[in-house]
């Protein structure tokens, strides 16, 4: 697997042709709830992810399920939100200023919501830890 800059990953499996990744974003959750509803396969969301779809015409249906596997387990799970958590989490982003609309963080790949997440907890946390400073220091 080669991780690259451009929030993309490509898998490449001995003797096999090389699949091209994008990473989930948080307009795909869309998608994925009514995958869910509907309890249809993640497969249509693993072929959205897909840079270029054609190269399940070239790969063997074992070089297939290798690779979908391996989407699954990085690219799937734990990174898809429901709709309810994204909107909540979007929401906090939105009002720390990251962006005043929802479009735009709706186009960021989860690794950097997920940075993006992590900040606003340390900053609320170090809010915190200083308010509970200053209390101790009027008393």
């Amino acid at each position: 697997m080669e991780d690259r800059e451009d929030f993309t990953y490509k898998v490449t499996l001995p003797g096999g042709p090389t699949f091209h990744f994008r990473e989930i974003t948080p307009k795909d959750f869309y998608l994925a709830q009514v995958l869910r509803q509907s309890e249809r396969s993640q497969l249509e969301l693993i072929e959205r992810l897909l840079v270029d779809d054609r190269i399940l015409d070239m790969a063997t249906a074992s070089q297939t399920r290798q690779v979908i596997k391996w989407a699954v387990e990085t690219l799937l799970d734990k990174t898809i939100l429901t709709l309810e958590n994204w909107l909540e989490v979007a929401y906090h982003l939105c009002k720390q200023r990251w962006d005043s609309s929802i479009e735009w963080l709706e186009t960021q790949p989860m690794s950097k919501i997920n940075l993006m997440i992590d900040i606003v907890k340390k900053h609320a946390d170090e809010q915190e830890k200083e308010m509970k400073k200053n209390a101790r220091k009027k008393k």
